[in-house]
């Protein structure tokens, strides 16, 4: 009898869906891209911390890896919360670049940023 993969399964299944690679999502979750391909074969357990770090990478609940195959179609206000959710992954990424920069690049860029949201505002956008 072949065992079932449900968590791996569905974690590979969502890294696909946001379009990334097992190394993409290694570097998000700041797992190995080995642990992570590992993981969807089945030939590695999972821990809590490491399937919230892969949840947070995906943007996604962390029960959705252990939802088992549905014909059920997933509800469109659950994309709308994926698509509000991929901002936070961004966010995230964003402040991992800004912890290794020196002090004064870091008040260049705040300061560009200010900038363009004040013209942004400015166009009401």
């Amino acid at each position: 009898m072949k065992k079932r993969n449900t968590v791996g399964g569905n974690i590979r299944r969502l890294r696909e869906k946001a379009g990334i690679t097992q190394e993409e999502l290694a570097l998000r979750s700041g797992l190995s891209q080995g642990y992570i391909n590992q993981l969807e074969h089945g030939k590695r357990n999972y821990t809590q911390k490491s399937l919230e770090l892969i949840a947070d990478a995906l943007s996604t609940p962390v029960q959705e890896f252990f939802r088992e195959k549905t014909k059920e179609p997933v509800p469109a206000v659950a994309e709308e919360a994926v698509r509000y959710k991929t901002k936070s992954a961004y966010k995230k990424e964003f402040l991992k670049v800004l912890n290794d920069l020196p002090e004064n690049i870091i008040d260049h860029y705040l300061t560009l940023l200010k900038l363009e949201s004040e013209l942004l505002k400015k166009e009401g956008r």
